[in-house]
């Protein structure tokens, strides 16, 4: 496994106690820890794993597992 990816799933499993399993399916709001404290969470953990600061536009985007990669990629964070 890429380690950014297992970065990535780590910052979901850890935030939102979920198994791996459940990551792909993961959206905002319909989880109960995915909520908008848990966004807020979210978004300064992948900030300081990544090393990246993430604009406002993205920050809102941000509603599913799939779409923080497809996020992360723009900040060239290599997911492959």
């Amino acid at each position: 496994m890429n380690n950014n990816l297992e970065k990535y799933n780590n910052v979901f499993i850890d935030l939102f106690d979920v198994r791996e399993s459940e990551l792909n399916t993961l959206k905002l709001k319909e989880s109960v820890q995915w909520d908008s404290v848990g966004h807020i969470g979210l978004i300064s953990t992948l900030e300081e794993v990544f090393d990246v600061s993430l604009d406002a536009d993205d920050m809102f985007a941000l509603t599913s597992y799939p779409e923080g990669i497809q996020i992360l990629k723009k900040y060239q964070i290599d997911f492959e």
